[in-house]
C-alpha cells in the first residue's frame, strides 16, 4: 500500500476547513490549519499510518541477532554508497546480508557465506553455533573480511548429541570480493600450528582429524595464540584451542593501524590486539581489555553496581574515536534476558587501558526500558557515522515478556553529552536517543527537512523553579532508563511547569517548516494528555502575514501505552504534519492533563506538566 497516498487522502477533507475556519482578532487574521496527527489506524492494524518520507518507527522489519553494517566506499564498486547488512540468522546454514540506501528500509540479497556441499572440511567446520558475523572492507587489498565463530563437526557428547563444548566458538575468517559474497573460509593450513607446535601440513590425514581438521580456517595460528594466552596468564578453560566470539575489526582513524577486539567465550574477557592485517595478528600486543563485574583491569574486586555479582559476559567490543579519547562499547547480561544492555567504557588509546563508566557518567548507553513492557534485551550493536553523526543499529527481543533468541534490528540516534567524572573534569560520553518504538523523525541525512528547533530563541511561562525552557531544545530525548537513573536525571532533563504553559519558540528570520513534534514526559504523572493550542506566525506567498492555528492536537494513547495504563513508552510526540508554511514565530500551549484523562496525573511529587523535547522539521 502507498502509505503517503493513503495520507493524502485521509488530510484532504481538512483542507476545507481550513478556508471555512479563517477569521480576524484585532489586526491578526486567524487561520485553522489543515495537518495529520499520526492517529490513524487501518483495520486491524498494530501501528498507524506514518508519512515514511518524514518519519520512521521501529518495527520488525528484518529478524536478526547481533547485527553488523558496512559501508561501501569503493566507488568501483557496483553497490557504492550502499549499506550491507549482516547477523546470527541460523546456528547451522551461513549468514544472510541485506542492502539499504538509508539504514532504515532493507532488501534481502541471499546468503553471504554458505557451503552447500556438507560433507566438505569447510562445511563441516561450520557444523552449528554460527554466530556474530562482521564485516570490512580493506582498501589496499580491495577485500571484504568477515569474522565470526562457529562450532565445528566433532565428536558429540553422549548425554545432549551435540559436539563437545571444548571446540564450541572456534573464531573464522573469510573473504570476498564483494560485500554481497560469496566468503570463503581462508585456509592458513601452510602456516598454522597446532598448540604443540607441530604444523598442520604435517599433520597426517589432516581432513579426517577431529581435533584438527579446521584449525587451518581459524582466525589466529593455535600454537601462537595459546602461547601469548599463557604468557598473559588467560586460561583457556580445559581447552588449548582459544575460543571467542563477537569479532570487531577497527582501523584507527588517528593512525590508520589495524585492531581486532573479540570476547573470551568461556570468561568473557574483552580482548583486543593489532593486526598487520586481517590475516596476520601481532600476538605480542594480545591485551585484555574489561573482565565482567570489575571497572577495570586494576581492580582488585567487583564494584559495578550495574554490572550484577553474578554477571559473567562483558561481550559485542565496539571502538569509537571520539576528541582523542577511545570509546569502548560492549553488551552486559545474558543476550536472552530482558537486561542485556550497552555500556561504555574510555581510555586513551585503542588498547587501553580502559575504565568503565559508572552509572553517573552514563555507562550505560542503552538499556531496556524500566517500565519493563517496551522493549528487551538491547544488545549486540554497530555504530554508523553518517555525515558526522554517529547511529547505533542493535538488536532487541521479539517478545518483551519472553526474551529468548527471536530479535529484530533497532535504530536510533546517538547524541554526545558532557558529564563531569569521578575527578570533576569534563568527560564527553555517548548518548542514545532511545531505545524508541515511537514516531521519530527521520535523520537528517534520508530526510527532505531537519530538525531546526535549536535554532529558535525559546522561552517559557509557569516554568518551575530550578527549570530550564532550554532544555526542550536540546536535542535529548528523556526516557527510564532499566540503569542508568543518575546520568539521566542530571543532564538529560525535561522542562518542568506549575500549571499551562505557553512555549514560544522564535528564530531570526521565517522558516520552511513541515511538521511539529512535542515530545511528552517520560513519566505519566506529569504527562500532557493533549496539546491545547498550536499557533504559526506565518508569510505568505503574497508577502502578507497569517496565524496558522492547531486547536487540540491529539497524542496518539493507543500507541503509547500498553499492558499498564499509568506507565507511558519512551520516547513518544504529540505530531503534526502540514503542507509547508513560512513561519518565524511558534507557540504551543499546554495544559496539565485532569485526573480524569490521566488517572495518576500529579502523583509521587511529580511536577504538574512536564515536556521532554520540541522538533521542529524544516528547513
Amino acid at each position: 500500500m502507498n502509505k503517503t497516498r493513503l495520507l493524502a487522502a485521509t488530510i484532504a477533507p481538512m483542507m476545507l476547513v481550513a478556508v471555512i475556519a479563517a477569521g480576524c482578532e484585532g489586526d491578526k487574521q486567524y487561520v485553522r490549519m489543515s495537518y495529520y496527527d499520526g492517529t490513524t489506524y487501518e483495520e486491524g492494524a498494530e501501528y498507524s499510518i506514518i508519512n515514511e518520507n518524514l518519519f520512521y518507527r521501529n518495527t520488525r522489519q528484518v529478524d536478526i541477532a547481533d547485527p553488523s553494517v558496512v559501508y561501501v566506499s569503493d566507488e568501483a564498486d557496483p553497490d557504492y554508497g550502499s549499506y550491507f547488512l549482516y547477523g546470527t540468522t541460523s546456528s547451522t546454514t551461513g549468514f544472510f546480508c541485506w542492502k539499504s540506501e538509508d539504514l532504515l528500509n532493507w532488501d534481502a540479497i541471499g546468503y553471504a557465506l554458505k557451503y552447500d556441499d556438507f560433507k566438505s572440511t569447510e562445511a563441516r567446520s561450520l557444523k552449528q553455533d554460527i554466530w556474530a558475523p562482521e564485516v570490512i572492507y580493506d582498501e589496499e587489498e580491495d577485500k571484504w573480511y568477515l569474522f565470526f565463530s562457529a562450532t565445528p563437526d566433532t565428536p558429540v557428547n553422549t548425554d545432549s548429541a551435540r559436539p563437545t563444548m571444548e571446540y564450541q566458538c572456534i573464531p573464522y575468517v573469510a573473504v570476498s570480493d564483494s560485500p554481497r559474497g560469496p566468503f570463503n573460509l581462508i585456509d592458513h593450513k601452510a602456516a598454522y600450528k597446532t598448540t604443540e607446535g607441530t604444523p598442520l601440513s604435517e599433520v597426517g590425514n589432516l581432513d579426517e582429524n577431529q581435533d584438527c581438521f579446521f584449525q587451518r580456517y581459524m582466525t589466529f595460528d593455535p600454537y601462537s595464540m595459546h602461547q601469548q594466552l599463557e604468557t598473559l596468564g588467560v586460561s583457556e578453560d580445559g581447552c588449548d584451542l582459544i575460543r571467542a566470539i563477537d569479532f570487531h575489526p577497527y582501523v584507527d582513524p588517528a593512525t590508520q593501524e589495524k585492531y581486532l577486539y573479540f570476547a573470551l567465550s568461556h570468561n568473557s574477557y574483552i580482548c583486543g590486539m593489532k593486526m598487520e592485517d586481517w590475516n596476520t595478528p601481532v600476538y605480542s600486543s594480545l591485551v585484555v581489555l574489561t573482565r565482567p563485574g570489575y571497572s577495570s583491569m586494576t581492580a582488585e574486586e567487583k564494584d559495578l553496581t550495574y554490572e550484577s555479582t553474578n554477571n559473567h559476559v562483558n561481550e559485542g567490543p565496539w571502538m569509537t574515536e571520539h576528541g582523542g579519547k577511545y570509546y569502548l562499547t560492549f553488551s552486559i547480561n545474558s543476550s536472552t534476558l530482558h537486561g542485556y544492555s550497552v555500556c561504555q567504557a574510555v581510555g586513551d588509546t585503542p588498547l587501553g587501558p580502559f575504565r568503565k563508566l559508572t552509572e553517573a557518567e552514563g555507562a550505560v548507553l542503552l538499556s531496556a526500558d524500566s517500565s519493563r513492557d517496551d522493549v528487551s534485551g538491547t544488545g549486540h550493536h554497530t555504530i554508523v557515522t553518517v555525515g558526522g553523526k554517529e547511529y547505533i543499529l542493535y538488536h532487541s527481543h521479539n517478545s518483551v515478556e519472553a526474551g529468548g533468541f527471536s530479535r529484530h534490528l533497532a535504530f536510533d540516534p546517538i547524541e554526545w553529552v558532557t558529564v563531569k567524572d569521578g575527578a570533576g573534569n569534563d568527560l564527553p560520553v555517548m548518548y542514545v536517543n532511545g531505545p524508541t518504538t515511537s514516531v521519530q523523525p527521520l535523520p537528517e541525512y534520508a530526510a527532505e527537512y531537519r530538525n531546526i528547533a535549536a535554532e529558535a530563541e525559546v522561552e517559557a511561562t509557569a516554568l518551575a523553579d530550578g527549570s530550564s525552557a532550554s532544555w526542550m531544545t536540546d536535542g535529548l530525548l528523556s526516557v527510564n532508563r532499566y540503569m542508568n537513573y543518575d546520568m539521566v536525571e542530571t543532564y538529560v532533563q525535561e522542562s518542568a511547569f506549575t500549571g499551562k504553559t505557553t512555549v514560544t519558540l522564535t528564530f531570526d528570520d521565517y522558516k520552511t517548516v513541515r511538521a511539529l513534534m512535542v515530545y511528552n514526559s517520560k513519566n505519566m504523572q506529569s504527562a500532557f494528555y493533549e496539546i491545547e493550542r498550536i499557533e504559526f506566525d506565518c508569510k505568505e506567498e503574497d508577502g502578507s502575514e497569517v496565524t496558522r492555528f492547531i486547536d487540540r492536537l491529539a497524542f496518539d494513547w493507543k500507541a503509547y501505552t500498553a499492558g499498564d495504563p499509568d506507565v507511558i513508552r519512551p520516547a513518544s510526540a504529540a505530531f503534526a504534519e502540514f503542507a509547508e508554511i513560512r513561519c518565524k514565530t511558534i507557540r504551543i500551549t499546554i495544559a496539565p492533563a485532569t485526573e480524569e484523562q490521566i488517572a495518576v496525573h500529579g502523583m509521587d511529587d511529580m511536577p504538574e506538566l512536564s515536556v521532554s523535547e520540541i522538533r521542529v522539521l524544516g528547513k
